[in-house]
């Protein structure tokens, strides 16, 4: 599964904050960033307006999430439309979006979607269940000196019967 989120939507999703745009859009890749590299997903993070000089373009971070600005004059529903249409398997890609329009179009194109809030239980359930699967119960390793000494014990018990 690829995700394509459209990133004002999810930078000013409950944001209210006073620091820059330009802020935000490093706080939130570098979270992304983290969280998709240990859920082991794959993703594209879509803002309006082409990459400043200034910032780090989506080349800049490694695979698994790119970071896209849409072509001047294209915003990013536009750009996230496009690469819908050109996918091979868009049934392959999830639209994480509160945009009730782009959601619906990315159904129009088989693509499924994702509100904001449903992106973030979806995480928490996959870290859960990550977490879940690194904490199971594994058979403890016993060291040879204390598998004779437990096999010591066995056989003098099996003599006395």
């Amino acid at each position: 599964m690829h995700y394509l989120i459209d990133g004002y939507n999810l930078l000013f999703f409950g944001d209210e904050t006073k620091t820059s745009l330009k802020s935000r859009r490093q706080t939130i890749v570098g979270s992304l960033q983290k969280e998709f590299a240990l859920l082991h997903l794959k993703g594209t993070v879509v803002f309006d307006g082409s990459h400043r000089a200034d910032e780090q373009s989506g080349l800049s971070y490694k695979s698994p999430l790119v970071i896209a600005y849409s072509h001047q004059g294209q915003t990013a529903d536009q750009y996230i439309l496009e690469k819908l249409e050109s996918a091979n398997r868009p049934s392959e890609i999830t639209i994480v979006t509160n945009d009730k329009g782009l959601a619906m179009h990315a159904r129009d194109y088989g693509a499924k979607s994702m509100t904001i809030p449903d992106f973030f239980s979806h995480l928490k359930r996959k870290h859960s269940q990550k977490q879940g699967a690194s904490h199971e119960k594994k058979p403890a390793a016993v060291s040879e000196r204390e598998l004779n000494r437990l096999l010591k014990i066995f056989e003098e018990r099996m003599e006395e019967e």
